[in-house]
Formats: C-alpha cells, structure tokens, sequence
C-alpha cells in the first residue's frame, strides 16, 4: 500500500547510517603463551581482501540485541486498538529482520475502556517486568501521567499513540513520555461538520432541525471532536447541534441514547454523529431499528466490523477514520530507534497523522478499504 510504503521509509536513511556505525568491530587475536611455538609470519593479504573479509564477517547493527516491548492498551476488545496492535506487530517484524535484533512484544491491559483502573494497574505491572519500552494510549491522562514518569525515569522508553498525556499544544508534561503519534480531534470535528453538511445538500435534506451528538466519555484531549464539530456546523448553518450523549463505551447504552433522540425530535433529526466506533455502532443500529435511513444523515469515527458492514449497508454515511495502523506501527517502530540510537530520532516529540473520510463510494479502493480494516495488511 502506498501509505504503508511511506511509513515504512521513515527513518530510513537515518537507520542506515546507524548500521554503518554501530557494527561491532574485529578482536584483537589472544596474545600466544610464552612457550608456544613461533609460527611462520603468514604471507600478506591484498587490503581489498582484508576489506573484504571485514566486512563479511561485521554483524549488521543491532544484530543479536534482544528488547522486551509492552503494548499497555486501553481495550483487549476493542477493535480500534486491535487495529493499533497490528500495527505494531508488524513493525516488530520488520524492525526485527531489518536489525538483526529478536523483540519479546506483550499486551496487558483491561478488557474495555471503562475499566480505567485497572489500566492503570495494568501500566503499573508493566513498568514492575522492566521492560526496555512501553506503547500505551490512555483515556485518563491525568492519572497516567506519574506512573508514565515513573517510567521514564527508570530509563523505560514510554511512546504514546492516538490517546496521550497532553495536547498537541502543550509542553508541560514532556518529560513524561518519549513520543506521541496521534490524529488532531479538532479535524476530526471540523471534518465530520463539513462532511456532514454535504451529504446533507447531496441527499436534499433542508439544513433545519437538529443534530445529535453520542460519544464514548469525557476526555478533555478528545472533546474538540464534538465541540468543533458543533462550532463548524452552527456557524453554517440554521441547524441546532444537541449537548453530547455521553455512553461510557456501552453498545447498549450508545443505542439507547440514539433510539431516545430518535424518539424526542422525530422528524426534526436530520443528523447523527458518533466520535468513536462505539457510538458509530449505536447508531448503526439505532437507524436500522427506526427505518429512518433515507431521512438522516449518519456519521461515524474509527471503524470495526459493525460499523464496516453498516457503511455497506447504507445506516452508516461516512466514517472518519484514524489510521489506527499507523499510529502504531510509528510508535513501536519509534521504541527500538530510540533504543537503537540512545535518543528519539524524531525531530518532533508530537506527530499528527491526519483523519480520512470513507464513504460508501470509496470504501472499496485498497488504500480506504485498509484503513477501515487494517486486519487486511496483518503479516
């Protein structure tokens, strides 16, 4: 895939300039004890040759380095950060076989995003095993923040993905991680506003009434997906965006909150909008329920199989999608650069990776349709 080529490449001059210097030289030959035999000088070796044998016998950079890599994840069932996880899976791989180094990856953490407590025991044990890097994403930031410190200071190579310490504008706690892939939540908001008032037009429904919004639960570095989405479409248009319905990442709960707005505003809904996968799902079925498809507009973020096949079926308009993927792969492949070099090679603490928008049009080319399902690129 052509994005995947691109995150592949990152780096790499800078990793073959590494393998030039980080070789491990030839030992000098043990001094022969005082009663050996003198043995004939032998005769010279052309230096072309001597060059030769040199370089055949350097092991590649890295090569025989063993690193222990905990992924500290927010959900084990989640499909969002299995995505995140297959991403870095496979940038074990490649890191392993590009190096020469082998890499004993794990993943703890709780069974849903809920279960944020026992995140933090989970991140907590991590650090306990000593590993040389952990990759984690948070929901409660400010509880991460010392256990990540923690971390850190014992010399733990801490990178975060999509859910960090702070936001992109902010300094204060960089001392607390080594690096931070994420997607910007303020474009996803302003993205799924614009889109949301076009397909609007597209379907030829009148920009009045009301906009429901549903979400997974209050996480000040994620809240500008709802608040610009708000602002964008407002600032627009006559349309009343409703206060978010917040579901605590509950299937059932995302459903309910739908099926009730559904049933307060009746015709007077003409839009949807869920900032993650399980409000997307909610809402995928809440419309499905209601029969309503033809009369809202429905938008998703992140992807999983419900929300996949809701795309198809029509009960889903768009999602936007992170890529899920790479922020992974970056992260992880991050980790061992940073081991392998003594320092972060990124010239930026923060990466933003920005949001796409797939739609029933487009959801079967390569490039959207990975994005949507990263199990598609799993080696």
């Amino acid at each position: 895939m052509k994005r995947m080529e691109k995150y592949l490449a990152l780096g790499l001059v800078g990793m073959m300039a590494m393998s030039l210097t980080a070789c491990g030289s030839k030992s000098e030959p043990a001094a022969a004890p005082d009663n050996a035999p003198a043995e004939e000088a032998p005769a010279e070796t052309p230096a072309a040759d001597t060059d030769a044998a040199a370089d055949a016998e350097a092991p590649a950079a890295g090569s025989g380095e063993s690193y222990d890599i905990t992924w500290v994840t927010c959900s084990t069932e989640s499909e969002f950060w299995q995505y995140q996880q297959i991403g870095m899976e496979n940038a074990v791989a490649d890191m392993e076989a590009e190096h020469g180094i082998s890499i004993n990856f794990t993943t703890v953490g709780p069974a849903t995003e809920a279960e944020t407590e026992a995140y933090i025991r989970a991140f907590e044990n991590a650090i306990a095993s000593k590993p040389d890097a952990i990759i984690s994403a948070t929901q409660v930031p400010d509880s991460t923040r010392s256990v990540s410190k923690d971390a850190m200071d014992q010399g733990i190579v801490v990178n975060f993905t999509n859910c960090g310490l702070e936001t992109l504008d902010s300094t204060e706690f960089a001392d607390c991680y080594n690096q931070f892939y994420t997607t910007v939540s303020a474009d996803i908001g302003d993205m799924a506003g614009e889109i949301m008032l076009k397909l609007l037009d597209e379907a030829g429904i009148k920009k009045e009434g009301v906009i429901a919004m549903e979400f997974s639960n209050v996480n000040p570095s994620l809240q500008p997906r709802m608040d610009n989405f708000k602002a964008y479409v407002e600032a627009n248009s006559d349309i009343e965006v409703l206060d978010t319905q917040y579901n605590n990442n509950d299937l059932s709960q995302a459903q309910a909150d739908i099926e009730n707005q559904i049933a307060t505003y009746g015709d007077k809904l003409i839009g949807i909008y869920g900032a993650n996968n399980t409000s997307g799902d909610g809402i995928a079925l809440a419309v499905e329920n209601a029969g309503i498809a033809d009369k809202v507009i429905t938008i998703g973020v992140d992807s999983d199989p419900t929300e996949i096949q809701a795309l198809e079926d029509g009960f889903i308009d768009c999602i936007i999608v992170q890529d899920a993927y790479g922020q992974g792969y970056a992260a992880l492949k991050n980790a061992v650069e940073t081991l392998l070099q003594g320092k972060n090679p990124e010239t930026e603490q923060k990466v933003a990776m920005p949001p796409v928008a797939v739609t029933t049009t487009n959801m079967h080319e390569d490039e959207y349709a990975a994005m949507l399902d990263p199990t598609l690129l799993k080696k």
